[in-house]
């Protein structure tokens, strides 16, 4: 079935028209509301030094994790979304074009019949499911529902119509240097932050990488989908099964005990590198066999054309991901840290422009303001960003988040806000550290010491602007699990306490009723749609 497809929102093509071209191959958020001053002296971040009066300690916690925000639904999804048309069709299942009826987004529906013989199908949409709900990164595929019926499997997750890398690199590959760096950041970029979280891919390729928006001169914004045979590690892995795409599968995987690392991802991505600049795969063959028999042999061919032409620096990169000793290859960490990608043949003019971003200073002012307080506005919040990313006012927050993570790997470290604070907004000394530190403990509520991604949407964008009866009514029925047309504390807690971290905090749960009673105008117990429409406008305007 080639994997999920994820949505990009282009006013210039209507993704129900029938001719889809190559369409068919298809952090824990946690709210701190109690805060305790403590005398500190100095902080250290990187070659910074931030000094302090205060710091925040946290008494107790609410956590909003993905888990939370996209929950199992048991009802019928169509009650939800409307099938548009198929995208993608396989022997044990279909992808589906599909429009929310509320919101009136697009997304990719894929759909598996229970069955005994579907096993393994089963298996690997359940993999899938539990990997993506951990995931929160610009350049990952983006899970939104998913259902179980007494028939089905149902997943819905972002649509991308704009098609496969594959078939950019069939048409157009050879690419240059400055392309294949903006490919292989983004790419890079969302290896590395798996791999921190202790995920495997395993079946990195071309096919699995969808193109999310088509910017000028081929600059596309790329995300990495089908994580159907992923892994969580935590040492070597021993698997008797190949997995994988012959042409992307690393030396260790093809040995005879079949041990390998996270490193396996790191080949594929010099492959897939390869690949960008030539147009060519670097072990080819007439069969799998002759393939297999070329990777485990590990010789490549860095001497015929377009070899002569590519810089000294994109050869040294290629060589250190196709390392043949796995101990030896480099980690996609360091990879991305290669001075390959600083070098003038990446930093190119042609993609000037991508990154500028309208009103930084606005978006960077709501980052400032944001509050934490209250659970119930928090969860809003995050729903309705997690499942409007496409919109304009969404990307421009996107830009401000990719412009100040400097070194790209899908985070904003206490550095890099300091940096990004520094030029947009013209502030220094004490004003700009006591400016970081509210930021810092107002949205890194997880205190790991790094925005993400989602996080840094939520506070950026403008909270207004989900304050219209249709942005609240699909918050209402979120909350709504009996759809009944109205809302009980009992809904409230089922949602949260999915999060075991809410469910044995006594506090949290004293903290939800609370927001949930101030909620409760008339006092009745149950929240209905105006009660909860006028709250939230007021409690999202505070």
């Amino acid at each position: 079935m080639g994997g999920i497809i994820c949505q990009a929102n282009d006013r210039k093509r209507n993704p129900e028209n029938k001719d889809n071209k190559d369409g068919n191959n298809y952090k824990d958020l946690t709210i701190n509301n109690q805060y305790k001053e403590k005398k500190i002296i100095s902080r250290n971040e990187g070659n910074l030094k931030f000094e302090s009066k205060t710091e925040f300690k946290k008494l107790h916690k609410i956590s909003i994790d993905t888990n939370l925000l996209v929950s199992r639904g048991n009802n019928n999804p169509k009650e939800n979304y409307k099938r548009i048309k198929i995208l993608g069709q396989g022997s044990f299942g279909t992808v589906f074009l599909v429009k929310h009826k509320i919101i009136n987004n697009y997304f990719a529906m894929k759909v598996i019949k229970k069955a005994s013989r579907n096993e393994k199908e089963e298996e690997s949409l359940m993999n899938e499911i539990n990997i993506l709900r951990k995931l929160d990164h610009p350049n990952i595929v983006k899970i939104h529902d998913f259902y179980t019926t007494k028939t089905e499997y149902i997943l819905v997750t972002e649509y991308c119509q704009e098609g496969e890398l594959f078939f950019e690199i069939k048409n157009f590959a050879p690419f240059n240097e400055a392309l294949t760096g903006w490919y292989m950041k983004q790419i890079l970029s969302a290896v590395s932050y798996c791999h921190k979280l202790k995920i495997i891919h395993r079946d990195l390729k071309p096919e699995n990488i969808l193109i999310y928006e088509k910017n000028k001169n081929g600059f596309n914004t790329i995300k990495i989908i089908d994580f159907g045979t992923a892994l969580i590690f935590n040492n070597n892995i021993k698997d008797k099964s190949l997995t994988g795409s012959v042409y992307y599968i690393c030396p260790e995987v093809l040995s005879k005990n079949r041990k390998y690392t996270e490193k396996c991802d790191v080949w594929s991505c010099g492959i897939i590198m390869y690949i960008l600049l030539t147009g060519s795969p670097p072990f080819n063959g007439e069969n799998d066999e002759e393939i297999m028999t070329k990777i485990i042999n590990g010789r490549f061919d860095m001497e015929k054309y377009p070899w002569p032409i590519i810089s000294p620096k994109a050869k040294d990169l290629i060589k250190k991901l196709l390392e043949f000793d796995s101990m030896k290859r480099i980690s996609a960490e360091e990879a991305l840290q290669h001075p390959w990608f600083e070098s003038e043949q990446v930093k190119s003019n042609d993609n000037a422009g991508l990154f500028k971003v309208k009103n930084p200073n606005k978006l960077l002012n709501n980052l400032i303001n944001y509050k934490s307080d209250n659970i119930l506005r928090c969860t809003i919040i995050a729903y309705l960003v997690h499942n409007n990313i496409q919109l304009s006012q969404v990307h421009e927050a996107i830009k401000l988040f990719n412009k100040i993570d400097r070194n790209g790997d899908g985070q904003i470290s206490k550095e890099e806000l300091y940096k990004g604070l520094e030029n947009f907004l013209n502030l220094s000394g004490k004003e700009l550290e006591e400016k970081v530190n509210i930021i810092f403990n107002n949205i890194d509520t997880d205190h790991n010491g790094y925005i993400e991604y989602e996080e840094f949407i939520r506070a950026a964008v403008d909270k207004e602007y989900f304050l219209s009866d249709i942005f609240l009514r699909f918050a209402f029925d979120y909350f709504d699990r009996d759809k009944d047309g109205s809302i009980t504390f009992n809904e409230i807690k089922q949602i949260f306490n999915q999060n075991d971290k809410n469910k044995n905090n006594d506090e949290a749960q004293k903290e939800l009723q609370k927001n949930f009673d101030e909620m409760d105008i008339n006092g009745d117990g149950i929240l209905s749609f105006d009660e909860f429409a006028q709250m939230t406008k007021k409690i999202i305007k505070e």
